[in-house]
């Protein structure tokens, strides 16, 4: 079975939901992950848009059936660079060591890479790149929540700028931070955009009873990574560079961008 590394950049808001109501203040919430409830693209939601309705022999024997199994497989996107708005440079993007170690191990366990050195972070401090421009006076300003910056991410910056953005490295690169797995995992429980719905009465334009709820939604720019595995090394079906995904179509979430792999990272 041949493999391939597939990244993602969500260029709108992404609603992949749960399809039920959460309980909490948060009505409709996102897909997390069970163990790190860090947010995730089901691996359903990918290959149905990328079926996209069809019914026909090829598309069966392709993504499966009632009878039978497809012979292209899809993995759940994880997050590996996540958005967080920054004092200075407008907005970071945050990695830290469990994500990257979990990308590699299954890169190393397809044939798709290699494991690198990681830089040690402390659980008060953000890793940057010397090009940096989320650095503000030896600091980095996250929401609430302030790093000591560090040098010492160029090495792993580039090899996975080359991986994953090519000829955009330079806007990767300004951003990215490596920071502690509990900072990541606090930014990925309380860094989603919360969107405010309304339902109103036709004829007077007024919030019908039990017409306001709260949709949790995956900012704009998070990056994601999967896995394509076939049986056939036909990797057409995914071939397509934008594709919508998740719920909120009509209101313009969901739309992703598929980056092109350079290079193993």
């Amino acid at each position: 079975m041949k493999a391939k590394a597939i990244f993602w950049q969500a260029l709108t808001p992404i609603h992949p939901g749960t399809g039920q109501d959460s309980g909490s203040v948060i009505d409709l919430p996102v897909a997390r992950e069970a163990a790190t409830k860090f947010p995730i693209i089901p691996a359903s939601s990918l290959k149905g848009v990328l079926r996209d309705g069809r019914e026909d022999e090829t598309s069966n024997k392709i993504f499966g059936s009632i009878e039978a199994a497809g012979e292209l497989t899809l993995t759940d996107a994880r997050i590996l660079f996540l958005p967080v708005r920054s004092y200075a440079g407008t907005f970071a993007l945050l990695t830290c060591p469990l994500v990257l170690q979990r990308l590699w191990r299954d890169q190393m366990a397809l044939g798709l890479g290699m494991q690198r050195e990681l830089p040690d972070v402390g659980q008060t401090q953000a890793v940057l790149t010397s090009s940096s421009k989320i650095q503000h006076s030896n600091q980095v300003i996250l929401e609430d929540i302030d790093l000591e910056a560090q040098q010492g991410l160029d090495s792993l910056a580039k090899a996975l700028s080359q991986a994953i953005f090519g000829s955009e490295e330079a806007y990767f690169i300004e951003r990215l931070a490596l920071v502690h797995n509990d900072v990541f995992s606090y930014f990925s429980e309380t860094g989603m955009e919360v969107i405010a719905r309304v339902k109103l009465k036709s004829d007077s334009k007024t919030v019908q009873d039990g017409g306001l709820w709260y949709e949790e939604a995956i900012p704009a720019e998070a990056i994601f990574s999967s896995f394509a595995l076939s049986k056939t090394d036909d990797f057409a079906e995914l071939n397509k560079t934008y594709i919508q995904i998740g719920g909120k179509a009509s209101v313009g979430r969901g739309l992703l961008r598929k980056l092109e792999v350079k290079a193993n990272g």
